[in-house]
């Protein structure tokens, strides 16, 4: 209903009324099937963000249940040397490198590690993470999407993970 009214509304324009009937009739379908595109268009637009929204709630479900902290907090510049000294000794590396910005694999393993540990154990905010890390919180968003998503050597093939769950439960007890 409402496609012909439009299209009725549009058809009385002056540039539409010398036109022949052959070319009404073009005119008349073209803008039927732009409309239908442009509702199918929009019905995947809005079924995407319906999916994304259920992911999101999805994750937020799994939070609760594993038991992740939800609320984000700063953390005393104690316990962040105490876990940095502690990530250091494990991976036999100085400090300044590991806090630096070279980007070899196994400093930014180590960082990576650093980061989910800070974000799993404490909830320390993002932007409170990159800060202390002197790093942008966009880096840490990435560091927690590779953990989460299980690329890079966050694979399932690869040990971080034992590495990672055995500093987790040490910071735990």
């Amino acid at each position: 209903m409402k496609t012909l009214t439009q299209l009725k509304q549009a058809m009385n324009a002056p540039m539409y009324r010398e036109l022949t009937g052959r070319e009404l009739m073009l005119y008349k379908t073209g803008f039927k099937n732009g409309y239908r595109m442009s509702l199918q268009q929009n019905k995947a637009k809005i079924e995407g963000q319906l999916f994304r929204l259920k992911l999101k709630q999805q994750k937020i479900e799994e939070d609760k249940k594993n038991k992740l902290p939800t609320e984000r907090k700063a953390i005393p510049l104690n316990v962040f040397n105490a876990l940095v000294n502690k990530i250091c000794i494990r991976y036999e590396m100085r400090k300044d490198e590991l806090l630096g910005i070279r980007r070899f694999e196994y400093l930014v393993r180590a960082r990576s590690i650093m980061i989910n540990l800070f974000l799993e154990v404490y909830g320390i905010s993002l932007s409170e993470l990159g800060r202390m890390l002197k790093i942008d919180h966009s880096t840490v968003i990435h560091h927690r999407r590779l953990k989460y998503m299980g690329d890079r050597f966050w694979s399932k093939d690869k040990t971080i993970h034992e590495e990672f769950k055995e500093l987790k439960e040490q910071l735990q007890l």
